[in-house]
């Protein structure tokens, strides 16, 4: 008799924690409203709500907003007229993230080059033979990280007919930082033959993060932008300072992966259900568009 009252109490125990087992999962998934910080954030959110919406209850959102801008004051002034300074330097997201910053600048020696396309077992094995007048097609098989995306795609050759070489000759190949403490202008009149010049705007905006505020979407002219497709290529070469930053897949507000590159949202947008995103015809990226459609 005791066994069987024994076993009838397990069995309501089991029943009640089975019952009540959803209730927890929902209380754990449930987070409570996060309190807005008092460090001025709030004046930020009455223009840039998406931001609100990216920042408060992540990892970032104990980081106040002139952690990444500068000349917050003239901006509250007036905000038409003073824009505040975005800093993208890595070396702001190195203060926290050490080890990814000090892993970024350096070459493993060891490594060999990404595996070609061109080989009989590749993915496209004449990429070679179509592209064959191309100097990329050799130039870019080096083994090197991003660091190095600005400074290896300048000094190509067919970018600007060798216009831009390294400072040190090739004793300064492997020396990061600012592209042009590496690299130097030989000039326009200087050009080297058989090369090309076929680099253009568009080309630098997937290596470098400097002009992701600078570069409307599409690369479309707007007043507001600085640079689109049809500008200068050495101009834009000459204001492009650093390789491409976190902030390129990384959400620097609420911390999440991203997508920055136009081209390739439109093609999301263009078509949710077969995408590489897309799973069982479903994606779950969500398009933000930033400062009334000038970036998404």
């Amino acid at each position: 008799m005791l066994k069987k009252n024994l076993a009838f109490a397990a069995v309501i125990v089991g029943a009640v924690a089975l019952l009540s087992l959803p209730a927890l999962t929902t209380a754990a998934k449930s987070k409570p409203v996060a309190k807005v910080a008092d460090d001025g954030r709030a004046k930020c959110y009455e223009c840039h709500d998406e931001v609100k919406a990216l920042k408060e209850g992540s990892r970032h959102a104990k980081l106040s907003c002139r952690t990444c801008h500068d000349k917050m004051d003239e901006h509250m002034k007036d905000p038409e007229k003073n824009k505040p300074v975005t800093i993208i330097d890595q070396a702001l997201c190195g203060k926290c993230h050490k080890s990814q910053y000090e892993s970024f600048f350096n070459v493993n020696h060891d490594g060999g080059a990404r595996k070609e396309k061109g080989v009989p077992t590749g993915r496209s094995p004449m990429q070679d033979k179509l592209l064959a007048p191309y100097g990329f097609t050799i130039e870019h098989n080096e083994p090197r990280g991003h660091a190095f995306m600005v400074i290896d795609q300048f000094v190509v050759d067919r970018f600007q007919g060798g216009r831009f070489q390294f400072k040190d000759g090739w004793k300064g190949i492997e020396k990061t930082g600012k592209t042009w403490d590496v690299l130097t202008d030989k000039g326009k009149d200087y050009k080297l033959k058989e090369t090309a010049m076929a680099g253009n705007p568009t080309c630098i905006q997937c290596k470098s993060s400097d002009h992701v505020l600078n570069w409307k979407f599409m690369g479309d002219k707007d007043p507001k932008a600085k640079w689109d497709r049809t500008s200068s290529i050495v101009d834009v070469a000459k204001d492009t300072n650093n390789p491409v930053g976190c902030i390129h897949c990384h959400d620097p507000h609420g911390t999440q992966p991203r997508v920055v590159r136009d081209g390739l949202i439109q093609a999301i947008e263009r078509d949710t259900k077969d995408n590489i995103f897309s799973k069982d015809g479903k994606t779950d990226l969500k398009v933000i568009s930033f400062r009334d459609g000038f970036r998404k």
